[in-house]
């Protein structure tokens, strides 16, 4: 009966949309009023709004009896009981305006329904009420309150007790705004931070200003089973790569080896040592191995487990990996991430060559690679293809036959989407030559103007060409292709 009066509701609402004049008037009635637009302020009590609410009132009944009956109609609000018992006795149902206007406009079968249960249009009544601003969700706040002609804010991540958001430049005269709001809506909030630059990709951190509350970024989060405490302020952290951690850590069999390259506060290594992996994990920012550290033993990590180290990422794979590998190698399946998208590609070279022919006692098992880039433009997987072979060339090798995976991560803008390359990381490149050191020497150059573009914190059009450089390889008919490798946020 339950599913049948949802089905019947949604008709009703389906029937009722349909009715353009009741559309016109109707499809505001529970939002805030629009005298709010354009506020930078927060006036709460702006955002009182008296609408007329039907209700269903009655006596001694069994709630236990109503209640599924009427659910599909029911009034749903943020911090409001639409079914309200009193102590006389009497009961208050409150149901949504925008499906039920009267007695007869419930279809018939839920009025047979309940006048079985002694209620019928006696019961129904309108009576006014009056929405508060704490009625309203974050979003219907916050699309009542800025322009209309713009792109608002329309995410914001949660960082532990921080609310992280990327304001655009023509939200900053609402910052003040949308900082009140977050802060009084989203639960355990208790600072609210907006990125006022680009991601220092030396570092991945970025400079903050702090838009409402508490000015300690020292926060803890739960993921994979673990916990995480770090400073917000000086590491970097993505909660919505959450779910791609899991992914990676899920594809790690037990006894496997993990070598992090940019581990940061350890979102990989940790729960990959909890697997019972072996880890080797490298952060070049002081502040993330000083937590990466920290929450290896805030998480009880066994130290023969777990390794980490605290040097530059070409360092880490020139010696870390040169010399542990080897002892594993054929005996347990081996594993390397490399999670700095906007740089990660660069140090693929590394691996070029590292061994010797003489040096290779042993028949080298391949080695998964996980490495992560951004690709901006129309064919993400083309353009990040041609990343990978314009970063990874090995003479006499097809870099795109040891390309096993082309995965997206998540879309971070228009036409801007994080990549996950799966390679096989085998004998043709560890004991490989490199071809031509990147064949043309102005390549180099390009990616030193890049590096230094990002770790200046540089916008715009020279950021932009720069980028558009790096992604092409060098090449002018990829480059005039408008395909771009973006910065990491």
């Amino acid at each position: 009966m339950v599913y049948r009066a949802i089905n019947i509701a949604k008709s009703l609402y389906t029937h009722f949309w349909h009715s353009t004049p009741k559309k016109l008037i109707m499809q505001d009635l529970l939002k805030p009023p629009a005298h709010v637009q354009l506020m930078k302020q927060l006036d709460r009590a702006a955002f009182a709004k008296t609408i007329e609410v039907p209700l269903l009132k009655a006596r001694n009944i069994k709630l236990s009896s109503v209640i599924p009956i009427v659910k599909p109609f029911l009034l749903k609000l943020r911090k409001f009981k639409s079914i309200r018992p009193s102590e006389s006795g009497e009961v208050r149902i409150y149901l949504n305006p925008l499906l039920v206007g009267s007695w007869g406009d419930f279809p018939n079968e839920t009025r047979a329904s309940l006048e079985t249960l002694s209620l019928n249009h006696s019961n129904f009544t309108v009576e006014s009420f009056t929405l508060q601003y704490e009625h309203y969700s974050v979003e219907a706040i916050l699309q009542a309150v800025l322009p209309k002609e713009q792109e608002g804010c329309s995410s914001f991540t949660t960082v532990g007790h921080i609310v992280h958001v990327n304001l655009r430049e023509h939200l900053m005269p609402y910052k003040d705004i949308i900082g009140e709001v977050l802060y009084d809506n989203v639960p355990n909030c208790k600072s609210v931070v907006n990125k006022t630059n680009m991601i220092d990709n030396t570092y991945r951190n970025f400079q903050m200003e702090i838009l409402k509350g508490d000015s300690n970024m020292q926060t803890e989060v739960k993921a994979n089973n673990c916990r995480f405490q770090f400073d917000f302020a000086s590491v970097y952290w993505n909660s919505r790569l959450g779910t791609e951690h899991e992914r990676i850590v899920k594809a790690l069999k037990p006894h496997s080896v993990l070598f992090d390259v940019f581990a940061g506060v350890g979102p990989f290594s940790i729960p990959a040592a909890k697997k019972k992996c072996t880890v080797f994990a490298n952060d070049l920012n002081p502040q993330s191995f000083k937590w990466l550290v920290h929450n290896k033993k805030l998480n009880k990590i066994p130290e023969d487990l777990f390794n980490e180290y605290n040097m530059d990422g070409r360092d880490f794979i020139k010696t870390v990996f040169k010399e542990n590998f080897p002892r594993f190698s054929g005996k347990h399946p081996v594993y390397v991430t490399m999670n700095l998208p906007a740089l990660a590609v660069e140090f693929l070279e590394a691996f070029v060559g590292l061994y010797s022919l003489e040096e290779e006692t042993q028949e080298f098992e391949p080695v998964t690679l996980y490495v992560y880039c951004f690709a901006k433009g129309e064919d993400p997987e083309k353009i990040t293809r041609n990343l990978i072979e314009s970063c990874l060339r090995v003479k006499n090798v097809g870099i795109q036959t040891k390309i096993t995976e082309l995965f997206k991560v998540r879309t971070v803008s228009s036409m801007k989407e994080m990549m996950r390359v799966t390679l096989s990381l085998d004998r043709d490149i560890l004991t490989g030559v490199a071809e031509s050191k990147r064949k043309l020497q102005d390549e180099l150059g390009i990616k030193e103007d890049v590096k230094r573009l990002c770790r200046s914190g540089k916008h715009g059009e020279e950021q932009e060409e720069a980028e558009q450089r790096l992604q092409s390889g060098g090449s002018q008919e990829f480059k005039n292709e408008g395909q771009s490798q973006a910065s990491k946020e």
